[in-house]
C-alpha cells in the first residue's frame, strides 16, 4: 500500500507503481509539481495506466486516482477521484464525456485558466476547483444537480458564471472570493 500523502509536497518527477499495491490513499501525490510520469505496471490487478495516460485509474471503477501535469485522461474514465490533480501544476485538462462526478479537492490549486465540464457530470465535490485562481471561465451543464462547498472558492480570475437549472444545491462559500461581475442563479 501506499498510505494517504505519502509524496505529498516532494520534488518527485516520476513514480512507477508496481503489481503488488493493492491500495493508494488520498492526496498520495499531492502538490507534486514537477510530477510528469506515472506508470502502473501492466500486471497490477487494482489499478492501471491506460494508453499511457500518465495517471493512477482504479481499474474496476474506472475511477481516476492520482495524475500529473501531463496526463491524457482516457475516454473510459468515468470519475475524477478526490484530490486526482490537487496541486499538480496542470494548467489544461480535456474531460471526456463519460464522466460522471468530479470529486472533492480533485482540480484545487491548478493553475487551469478555463475548463469544460462534460454534460454527464451531475456532482462537482467540495473545494474540486478551490484556488484555481487563473480560471477565467467555466461552462456548468445542465447535468449538475449539485455543487459542493467551497467548490470555487479563491477563483479570483472568474467573472461570471451561469448556473444551470438543473442545480438543486450550491454548497456554502461555494463561490467565495470570486470576482463576480454577473451570475445567472435558476429560478
Amino acid at each position: 500500500s501506499v498510505g494517504e500523502y505519502a509524496f505529498y509536497n516532494t520534488g518527485l518527477t516520476s513514480i512507477n507503481i508496481p503489481a503488488n499495491v493493492t491500495s493508494i490513499g488520498k492526496a498520495a501525490l499531492g502538490d507534486c509539481y514537477e510530477l510528469t510520469s506515472i506508470i502502473v505496471a501492466k500486471e497490477n490487478r487494482v489499478y492501471d495506466s491506460r494508453n499511457d495516460c500518465n495517471a493512477i485509474i482504479e481499474t474496476n471503477s474506472n475511477t481516476l486516482v492520482h495524475g500529473c501535469k501531463n496526463t491524457v485522461i482516457p475516454s473510459s474514465v468515468t470519475s475524477i477521484g478526490d484530490y486526482a490533480f490537487a496541486s499538480c501544476g496542470l494548467t489544461s485538462i480535456n474531460i471526456p464525456s463519460n464522466v460522471t462526478s468530479i470529486g472533492e479537492w480533485a482540480f484545487h490549486n491548478c493553475g487551469l485558466k478555463s475548463i469544460n465540464i462534460p454534460s454527464n457530470v451531475t456532482t462537482i465535490g467540495n473545494r474540486a476547483f478551490s484556488m484555481c485562481s487563473d480560471l477565467t471561465s467555466i461552462n456548468i451543464p445542465s447535468s449538475v444537480t449539485s455543487i459542493g462547498e467551497d467548490a470555487f472558492w479563491e477563483c479570483y480570475s472568474l467573472r461570471s458564471i451561469t448556473i444551470p437549472n438543473s442545480v438543486t444545491s450550491i454548497g456554502k462559500a461555494a463561490f467565495l472570493l470570486c470576482n463576480f461581475s454577473s451570475i445567472t442563479i435558476p429560478n
